[in-house]
């Protein structure tokens, strides 16, 4: 599936010119805490985000990234409206990250957690990125490599088994890729992809702590966390865990009660949790 993503120039190759150039630059002057400006970003951006995909070199979340028009809200959401991509959980990782740690962001997409928690602590933090998506993994190492930061890549898929499962890509928003089991036939929409559990990839690269963690997997959560706090030693948990709202079939529950976790916070899109008496707010 060609995405249009270019990863063989130089970054500034494809610096925003004209009038995309001055849309993008009056998207990212909108004010981040203003309510309504995400909305007009979204109005702002349509001429930019219309077929076909291109790449486009900007300077956001104080790094040069190369960044796709379309196909990816996230990758979407730091072209056009840096300001508004996720604050308040970027801040409260880098809270918990701030002493330094173990990160480990599972379901990277291209890295934007990861890529900004390295940018922001630096050799502080060790990271390590689950992405079974080789085109999206491809993206956070050119941006990686252009920065100088370094993410240490996982390239396969987590579940409650080891073995071989199907991903499937999404073709219009790349972010809603999906995982089953068992392999499949190649196709425009899908591959082969190996699995393993979190417990297993932990192992493999002596992590023996997690400072914190970041899961968004479209629902696939309960097998990866269920396996791992089943089998894992409590001295792995996360002190930190920062999850997506799923219908999750009595995780939370279990997160909120016998696991020890207590909810720091809430957005839109995302759980703050963390083990032990709540301190940040």
């Amino acid at each position: 599936m060609n995405t249009g993503f270019d990863d063989a120039r130089p970054w500034g190759t494809h610096a925003p010119k004209g009038l995309t150039a001055w849309l993008i630059r009056l998207c990212h002057a909108l004010p981040g805490g203003w309510r309504f400006g995400y909305r007009l970003t979204r109005l702002f951006r349509g001429p930019i985000k219309r077929p076909p995909a291109r790449p486009y070199d900007v300077r956001v979340l104080g790094m040069s990234l190369r960044l796709l028009n379309r196909g990816n809200f996230c990758e979407m959401t730091a072209l056009f409206a840096p300001q508004y991509y996720d604050v308040p959980e970027l801040d409260w990782l880098g809270k918990q990250l701030a002493g330094g740690g173990t990160f480990v962001d599972i379901g990277g997409n291209i890295g934007l957690y990861s890529l900004a928690m390295a940018h922001r602590l630096g050799e502080r933090i060790d990271i390590h990125t689950v992405e079974p998506d080789t085109e999206l993994s491809a993206r956070m190492a050119f941006n990686a490599r252009h920065n100088g930061l370094k993410v240490n890549l996982a390239p396969v898929a987590l579940s409650d088994h080891e073995g071989v499962a199907t991903l499937r890509v999404h073709p219009r928003q790349r972010g809603q890729n999906s995982l089953q089991d068992g392999a499949c036939d190649h196709g425009p929409d899908s591959r082969n992809v190996p699995v393993t559990t979190l417990l297993a990839l932990c192992q493999s690269r002596d992590i023996a702590e997690i400072t914190a963690m970041k899961i968004d997997v479209e629902g696939h959560e309960p097998r990866i966390l269920g396996h791992f706090f089943d089998h894992a030693p409590e001295t792995l948990w996360p002190a930190a865990l920062l999850i997506e709202h799923v219908d999750d079939g009595g995780l939370m529950q279990r997160l909120l009660g016998p696991l020890g976790y207590r909810e720091e916070g809430r957005t839109v899109r995302n759980r703050l949790l963390r083990r032990g008496p709540t301190t940040v707010h």
